[in-house]
C-alpha cells in the first residue's frame, strides 16, 4: 500500500501552478512597464509577427469572424499562451533540478529566469526583426534588456514564494490516501491539448458571439440583379441634388466626435508620446536636414480642413469611417524646406510605434496632404496620433500615419508595414455609401418615413445617391447635405411612404468626375472592399 500523491504534489505539477502565478504577476507587469514607461511588450512584439505571417486571406477571414474586437481577442490568446509558457518552464524547473519537490531555492529561480532572458533577446526577439533585446524598436537595447529584467526578476521572486506557499498548502490540506490507487497524473502532452482546446473555444466562443450581435444577416440584393443596366461612368456628371435633410435617427452626423472617431492600429497596445523630448525630423534625399521640436511644429503656418477617413479593411457598409475637422501643417511645406534632391520619388512616414507606410513625393506636394496637430478645435488625442499625425485625402487610412516621429524622401519604391502583407500601396479609397437608418433586420410601421445615410469617394466628392427599396429594380435619387468640404463624406437622406411588406433596401452613390460606385463585391484585401450595401427590413 502507498500514499496517492496528487498532481499537484508532483514536482511537475507543483511548479507549474507556481509558474502559472508568477507569470500572471510578472506579465501583468509588462504590460504595466509597456504603457507607463514603454518598456518591451513580448505579446505585442510576438502577436504582431504572428499576424505578420498569416496569410492575408486568413487574416481577413478571422476579422470578418471576430469583428472589430478581433486584435483584442487575439492579444488575450498570445497573452495567455505566455503565462502558459513562463508555467511550463517552472514546471520543468521543478521536475529536473527539485525532483524532491522541496521548496524552490533562490538559486534555480534566477538561472531559470535568466535562461528565459537570454532565450527571448537574444534568440526569438530578433527572429522577429525587432532586433537583440528590441534593439530596432523604439524601447531601443538597453530599454529592452531593463524592462524585460524587471519582468524576469519578479518572476523569479514571484516564483520561489509561490512554490514556498504552494508546498506548504499541499501538506496541511492533503492527506495521504492508503488505498493503494495513484491518482490519474496529467501529462504535458495532455496539458498542452487541453490549453489548445480552450483556444480554440474561445475563439469560436468569440466569434459567434460577434456573429449573434451582428445579427443572422441580412437579405442582400440579387449581384445579378445589380448588374444589370450598370454603368461605371455618367457622363457629364450629374449635378448634386443639394437640400435640407430631416432629423433621422441614426444617421451619423456631419462632424465625429473625437471619441467616437474610428481607430485602428497595428498595435495592441498603443503608444502615449509626450511632446517633451519628442521631435521631428526631415531627413533622407533632401539638401538640408533637420529637426522640429513640438514647439517649433506648432510656430509653423497652420491650414485646416475638413476630411473623412477610411480604413482599407472596413467592410461595404462598416463602421471603419469617420470626418472630422483638422489643423496643422502642409507636408510639402516640411519637404519643400529642405530641399528635395533630384531623383527622389516617395516618401516615407516613420512612427513612434515602429510603424511605417509611404506615400509618393507628388501626393505629398499635394496641399491638402497635412501634418496635423489638432482635431476637431482641440489637441490631437493620443490615440489619434499626438503630438502629430499625418493626414493624405484620397487615400485608406493606413497611410495617415499616427504618432509620426520622421519624413524620410527616398529615391526608391518603399513598401510600408502593410504593403508588405498584402495591402495595396497606391491605396485609393473605393467609392462607397452606407446605410445609417432604417437598422437592418428592424420593424417598421406603415407611413412615412427616412432611409438616410452616408457616402464617400475620398478626396472626389459625390454629386448623386440613388436607393432602392426592390433589391435594385428600381431607383430613387436622394437628397444630399452639402458636404463641409471635397474632402469629407456626404449625408443623403430619402423619404419613403412605406406599406406593409417585407423589403430589401440597397445604396450606390456617383461622384463628382461620374464614376458610379462598383455593384460586384469584393473583399477588403488589398484595395478595399467594393459592393452595394442593402438590408432588409419589414414593414406592418
Amino acid at each position: 500500500m502507498h500514499a496517492r500523491v496528487s498532481w499537484s504534489q508532483r514536482p511537475f505539477g507543483s511548479g507549474f501552478t507556481a509558474g502559472l502565478i508568477a507569470g500572471t504577476v510578472a506579465s501583468v507587469l509588462m504590460l504595466l512597464l509597456n504603457s507607463t514607461l514603454g518598456g518591451l511588450s513580448l505579446p505585442q512584439e510576438f502577436g504582431s509577427e504572428i499576424l505578420a505571417l498569416m496569410p492575408g486571406p486568413a487574416f481577413v477571414f478571422f476579422h470578418q469572424l471576430l469583428g472589430d474586437n478581433a486584435k483584442y481577442y487575439f492579444f488575450a490568446i498570445v497573452l495567455l499562451g505566455q503565462i502558459v509558457v513562463f508555467a511550463l518552464s517552472a514546471g520543468l524547473l521543478n521536475h529536473y533540478f527539485n525532483p524532491e519537490n522541496k521548496p524552490l531555492r533562490w538559486p534555480p529561480a534566477l538561472l531559470l529566469a535568466l535562461a528565459l532572458w537570454l532565450m527571448v533577446g537574444v534568440v526569438l526577439l530578433p527572429l522577429t526583426g525587432s532586433g537583440v533585446f528590441g534593439a530596432n524598436l523604439t524601447v531601443g537595447l538597453f530599454g529592452g534588456m531593463l524592462s524585460l529584467a524587471a519582468t524576469g526578476l519578479v518572476f523569479a521572486a514571484l516564483l520561489v514564494f509561490a512554490h514556498h506557499w504552494r508546498i506548504a498548502s499541499t501538506l496541511t490540506t492533503e492527506k495521504p490516501s492508503t488505498d493503494g490507487l495513484d491518482e490519474p497524473r496529467p501529462t504535458r502532452r495532455g496539458l498542452l491539448k487541453q490549453a489548445s482546446i480552450v483556444a480554440g473555444v474561445v475563439v469560436v466562443g468569440f466569434g459567434f458571439w460577434e456573429f449573434i450581435a451582428q445579427g443572422l444577416g441580412s437579405s442582400k440584393a440579387s449581384v445579378t440583379q445589380l448588374l444589370q443596366g450598370y454603368r461605371n461612368k455618367i457622363t457629364p456628371p450629374p449635378t448634386p441634388n443639394y437640400g435640407t435633410l430631416q432629423p433621422a435617427q441614426f444617421l451619423s452626423p456631419a462632424v465625429t466626435a473625437n471619441d467616437q472617431y474610428y481607430i485602428v492600429s497595428k498595435n495592441f497596445t498603443d503608444p502615449t508620446v509626450s511632446a517633451n523630448g519628442w521631435s521631428l525630423k526631415v531627413t533622407g534625399q533632401v539638401e538640408h536636414p533637420y529637426t522640429l521640436s513640438y514647439q517649433d511644429l506648432l510656430a509653423l503656418p497652420m491650414h485646416a480642413q475638413y476630411e473623412s477617413m477610411e480604413c482599407v479593411s472596413n467592410d461595404v457598409g462598416g463602421s471603419y469611417m469617420s470626418n472630422a475637422y483638422w489643423e496643422g501643417v502642409r507636408l510639402a511645406d516640411l519637404v519643400q524646406k529642405a530641399g528635395v534632391k533630384p531623383g527622389a520619388t516617395k516618401i516615407v512616414l516613420h512612427a513612434y510605434d515602429d510603424y511605417t507606410d509611404s506615400i509618393h513625393l507628388s501626393k505629398a506636394l499635394d496641399p491638402t496632404t497635412l501634418v496635423a496637430v489638432r482635431m476637431n478645435h482641440v489637441t490631437l488625442p493620443d490615440g489619434h496620433g499626438y503630438p502629430a499625425r499625418v493626414l493624405v485625402p484620397g487615400i485608406y487610412g493606413m497611410k495617415h500615419v499616427k504618432w509620426l516621429t520622421e519624413i524620410e524622401v527616398v529615391n526608391y519604391d518603399y513598401q510600408g508595414y502593410w504593403q508588405q502583407r498584402g495591402w495595396s500601396d497606391p491605396a485609393p479609397v473605393q467609392l462607397t455609401s452606407r446605410i445609417d437608418t432604417p437598422l437592418d433586420g428592424v420593424g417598421l410601421k406603415h407611413g412615412p418615413t427616412y432611409i438616410a445615410g452616408v457616402a464617400f469617394s475620398g478626396d472626389k466628392g459625390i454629386s448623386e445617391v440613388d436607393v432602392s427599396v426592390d433589391g435594385g429594380k428600381s431607383w430613387q435619387r436622394a437628397t444630399l447635405k452639402r458636404p463641409l468640404s471635397q474632402l469629407t463624406w456626404v449625408l443623403w437622406e430619402l423619404a419613403w411612404q412605406a406599406q406593409p411588406g417585407h423589403y430589401t433596401l440597397v445604396v450606390r452613390a456617383v461622384d463628382l468626375e461620374g464614376n458610379v460606385q462598383n455593384p460586384q463585391p469584393s473583399s477588403t484585401l488589398p484595395n478595399g472592399a467594393t459592393g452595394y450595401h442593402s438590408i432588409s427590413v419589414t414593414v406592418s
